[in-house]
């Protein structure tokens, strides 16, 4: 899968260092188990789904944490990302970052971004209306739930582990840990046994300097939802005023 719209934070992350070795172990189990999320998946339409998300170690210095929820339907194959989605996530802040709210989405011909700070709204035909909240609004959700692929990259990857089983949530979960080809990144992943859909992904990056992670969980999901199609737009809240421009 292509994941365009993780690239910026891959490249975020992975600034002054390469990422972790590529592996070269291919677990026939765990892509056995790949195959199978990779089938459940795709018989997905739309998806809601609630996160948490906790950095550690050196991501600390380029992620927050903090809790979103989301709402996908759909895959834009030419912009690369879900086609109809709603996305709000609340981060925490730290000293070096302050805590952000942020509402943002798409309809597929248009999409908006509300910062909550700023009580300012941005619409625009063009994706790049998000500006640097792109990427805080896109880690809200694991747009593999709605992508036509979604687990290509993980089934060819070099290195794929089954690293046994896992409780997330009160699931009883598979562990697989992926080392994409190339060495540009490794995820350790958590499916559910019971429907085979993800309910964690860790990513992991290092440097000759640093390592860290960034951790998103899924606390609540909600296959094929009844949708607002209204969510996707723009809907001002009182006292905000609309910016005719993208956000910074």
């Amino acid at each position: 899968m292509r994941r365009t719209i993780l690239i910026a934070l891959t490249l975020m992350l992975a600034a002054g260092g390469a990422l972790a070795d590529e592996g070269t172990e291919r677990d026939e189990r765990a892509i056995e188990l790949l195959n199978k999320v990779d089938a459940a998946i795709k018989a997905i339409d739309s998806v809601r789904i609630e996160v948490e998300m906790k950095p550690s170690g050196a991501a600390l210095n380029f992620a927050q944490a903090g809790k979103g929820s989301a709402v996908m339907q759909g895959w834009d194959a030419a912009m690369s990302m879900p086609q109809r989605f709603y996305a709000h996530i609340e981060t925490e802040g730290t000293e070096q970052q302050p805590a952000v709210a942020v509402t943002g989405g798409g309809t597929g011909e248009s999409y908006f971004v509300i910062n909550h700070g700023t009580k300012k709204g941005y619409e625009d035909m063009d994706p790049g209306v998000f500006g640097n909240m792109g990427n805080t609004l896109l880690r809200a959700g694991m747009p593999e739930f709605v992508h036509t692929a979604p687990f290509d990259d993980e089934i060819k990857a070099p290195g794929v582990v089954l690293l046994g089983e896992e409780m997330i949530q009160g699931e009883p979960c598979y562990k697989i840990n992926v080392k994409y080809a190339g060495g540009q990144q490794e995820s350790t992943w958590l499916f559910s046994k019971n429907d085979m859909l993800p309910r964690q992904r860790v990513i992991h990056f290092t440097n000759p300097n640093f390592t860290g992670a960034l951790e998103t969980t899924i606390t609540k999901l909600e296959i094929g939802p009844q949708i607002d199609p209204s969510i996707f737009s723009m809907n001002l809240p009182d006292g905000y005023e609309q910016i005719d421009d993208f956000h910074p």
